[in-house]
């Protein structure tokens, strides 16, 4: 994923405390991105931007499986890898640089606001892959009519 540099601002290893980070986040009316890397059956990336503060528009990866989940459909893929083994970056940019990311992509927006109350409901107790490298093999075995290699 390709998104403007900005000033990295923190970065640490995941699994980490999410809703605190929102919070200091939302109360410096933040303009950026956080951006994570997961490693579950396969790599996942995420990204979460917000808008003065706001939770504003996410996106979700894996290259693997060549799946990309944008908006609201992405929020829980998100929210999932907080939980995972990996590494997360704060990085902040312009409000104008986050509405030209949007503006070029409004899929990427978050049509349900999330209330900042809500969070920890929306936040799993534990990381769960959901992305199925294993599946998408098998798939494509038979794609090309070479089923019977799974054997």
């Amino acid at each position: 994923m390709n998104f403007p540099v900005g000033q990295v601002i923190a970065k640490s290893a995941l699994p980490v405390n999410f809703q605190t980070i929102v919070s200091e986040l939302t109360k410096i009316s933040f303009n950026g991105y956080l951006i994570q890397t997961v490693r579950g059956k396969c790599v996942e990336e995420g990204v979460l931007f917000f808008r003065e503060g706001t939770l504003n528009a996410c996106i979700v990866e894996c290259l693997a499986l060549n799946k990309i989940l944008k908006g609201d459909e992405a929020i829980d893929y998100f929210l999932n890898q907080t939980r995972g083994n990996g590494f997360f970056q704060t990085v902040q940019l312009t409000r104008s640089q986050v509405d030209l990311v949007t503006a070029f992509d409004e899929k990427l927006l978050l049509a349900n606001k999330i209330n900042l109350k809500d969070l920890p409901k929306l936040i799993p107790s534990s990381f769960e892959p959901k992305f199925n490298i294993e599946e998408s093999k098998s798939n494509l075995l038979e794609e090309y009519g070479l089923s019977e290699l799974r054997k």
